[in-house]
């Protein structure tokens, strides 16, 4: 069955409530604030089989508490927290068909979050780089 892949997003960003904190090891990586969606397309997909979601990220502490959707539906496994502070982290999941991807108009949700699950307060600072999707065509 042939695969594509769509890139997602391609330039670092800094989610969280603290901008500047990366300067010193990410300088220059924008800053989104708590919560932002990217909008992608997957043009003749076939919204029955699975995809792969590839991304890198780093500093993802509160990874039980972030919030990671595909289409308004929580990705397997989420957002998964970084075993170490000083260093990118290569993720892979899988986005599955109750995601219902389609050709076009699909939404990766990305939210940080504090230590109970809210918004407020001392939200979780991270950043995640190149997300690319590689979905199976009709």
């Amino acid at each position: 069955m042939p695969t594509e892949f769509t890139v997602i997003l391609f330039q670092r960003q800094h989610f969280g409530n603290e901008p500047g904190v990366f300067n010193d090891v990410e300088p220059g990586t924008p800053f989104v604030g708590p919560t932002k969606d990217f909008t992608f397309n997957c043009p003749n997909v076939n919204p029955n089989e699975t995809a792969v979601l590839m991304f890198q990220s780093r500093e993802v502490s509160k990874a039980q508490k972030d919030v990671f959707r595909v289409n308004g539906v929580d990705v397997f496994g989420g957002l998964p927290a970084s075993p170490s502070k000083d260093t990118w982290n290569g993720n892979v999941l899988l986005v599955e068909n109750r995601h219902r991807l389609k050709p076009t108009g699909n939404v990766l949700h990305v939210e940080a979050r504090n230590d109970s699950g809210g918004g407020g307060g001392n939200i979780d600072d991270f950043i995640i780089d190149n997300v690319v999707i590689m979905y199976k065509t009709r």
